[in-house]
């Protein structure tokens, strides 16, 4: 098998690309060194580059560009669920202070998250942070003691201490890089006669 190189970077792309992308964006979100939320992401962008640039580097034929997608669209989606696995650190008592200040979200259109009202609720904690935490509903009315979990590197807003829990779950992510390994195994081996036939 000639191609044998392209057989195994067809797989450890994805794969590899995957994980090295969950670890920087675990290790960006969790480390103390606070990496700004923009520069974690522009990293993450480029290391989505990178994989492109050699998912695409092993193909003559071009590939298949229903394997970039996969590709493109489980590196998202490992970045979501990366962040969506995570839980503030600290947790502090606190006290509502006054009225919530409301604002209104439209939605853009089809597929974009819906319309919603968010609720802003002025807090007095110990420490002075958080001072504020938003919900999609009144929590309570100026006195009332709530207990609000915290990122103490303010990389993510502060909410209620029941609502910290962790959403992330690695299956989708792991579904579309491994489609995005079949389709590119399909593509090597659909090059692999024509290439055949150049050498012949």
């Amino acid at each position: 098998m000639r191609r044998a190189p392209a057989y195994l970077g067809a797989v450890l792309v994805p794969l590899g690309a995957g994980l090295l992308l969950h670890l920087w964006a675990g290790w960006s979100m969790r480390s103390p060194v606070r990496v700004p939320t923009l520069l974690a992401a522009l990293a993450g962008l480029a290391l989505t580059g990178v994989a492109l640039l050699a998912h695409n580097a092993l193909f003559r034929e071009g590939g298949s560009i229903v394997a970039v997608v996969l590709l493109v669209a489980g590196l998202v989606a490992v970045w979501v669920e990366a962040g969506d696995s995570r839980v503030r650190a600290a947790v502090v008592g606190c006290e509502i202070t006054g009225t919530a200040r409301a604002t209104y979200h439209p939605t853009f259109g089809e597929g974009a998250p819906s319309e919603m009202w968010l609720y802003h609720h002025p807090l007095d904690c110990p420490g002075g942070y958080p001072s504020e935490f938003t919900a999609e509903e009144r929590i309570g009315a100026a006195g009332k003691k709530v207990r609000v979990a915290y990122d103490p590197a303010r990389r993510m807003d502060p909410i209620l201490e029941k609502d910290n829990v962790a959403h992330g779950s690695p299956v989708l992510p792991s579904v579309l890089l491994a489609l995005s390994v079949v389709f590119s195994l399909a593509a090597v081996a659909a090059e692999e006669p024509a290439l055949r036939g150049r050498d012949a």
